[in-house]
């Protein structure tokens, strides 16, 4: 896609031409909280614990590790799905759906790829696939309490899976009571690389995958988002941050620049 490869020439100009942002510190893992937010489910970030601690009521992409328990190299427990005490989650139960194939990392973009997931809790188990599968449902606590971890193991085409930076998309939605899907959720997961490789793909997922390359949230990249980030310049606004260095300068700049006219996926 010629707008990516002009985003990561700019951006990675900059970057090099900055001292400041080239010790990028390892972006926290966290749980996934969800949580009612009228009829729709949503998705946010919280803490590990039972209960954690609400991090962000709006979070769409999450990192994990594969392979830190050496006896399974190429499975992870984590991240976590959270939800809190309460009447509007009490007894709660939720479901969720792989919309589509797992992506790879190529170090410029997350393309699909012929890997896939299987994602385990009790005896319950789904296996992704290039097209939609429906997954399984869980249950919170009658207090509305839950803190539960998922086997998440990838596979490659015909065994072992390749070394690489891998994304799985789900979509949660409430099963009782009834709730209308959340967008969608991306998880990334680091096989075997280096954790600024990592961050890169995560950040490429928060961008256009999730979509937060749209400042002002109408579907595409314009003038009006130009608008937004000019406004923020210099300031430590967290949604126009693009490149989260803590900072909103010519790098975000060159971040929405190279993504002129792009389009959010549906």
């Amino acid at each position: 896609m010629h707008t990516l490869r002009s985003i990561t020439l700019l951006a990675s100009a900059i970057v090099l031409a900055s001292p400041a942002l080239a010790g990028s510190e390892k972006k926290p893992h966290l749980d996934i909280w969800l949580h009612p937010e009228g009829k729709s489910l949503a998705v946010g970030s919280i803490t590990e614990g039972t209960p954690g601690e609400p991090v962000d009521p709006i979070a769409r992409v999450f990192g994990a590790e594969l392979g830190e328990d050496p006896e399974f190299p190429f499975s992870a427990p984590e991240p976590g799905f959270q939800s809190l005490p309460g009447r509007a989650t009490a007894g709660a139960a939720f479901g969720f759906a792989l919309p589509g194939p797992v992506l790879a990392w190529n170090g410029l973009e997350l393309v699909p790829s012929d890997h896939t997931f299987t994602l385990e809790y009790g005896p319950a188990s789904v296996t992704s696939s290039a097209g939609f599968v429906d997954g399984f449902t869980f249950t919170a606590q009658r207090s509305g309490l839950m803190h539960i971890h998922f086997d998440f193991t990838l596979a490659g085409p015909s065994g072992d899976p390749e070394p690489g930076v891998y994304a799985l998309a789900i979509v949660f939605d409430g099963a009782l009571p009834v709730l209308a899907p959340s967008p969608t959720t991306w998880i990334v997961f680091n096989l075997g690389q280096d954790e600024a490789t990592h961050d890169e793909a995560i950040t490429f997922a928060e961008l256009f995958l999730a979509c937060g390359i749209d400042l002002n949230g109408d579907g595409g990249v314009d003038a009006a988002d130009l608008a937004i980030l000019l406004g923020a310049w210099g300031s430590d606004d967290a949604s126009s941050d693009l490149n989260g260095d803590g900072t909103v300068d010519a790098a975000d700049l060159a971040e929405l620049l190279g993504a002129w006219g792009f389009t959010c996926p549906a």
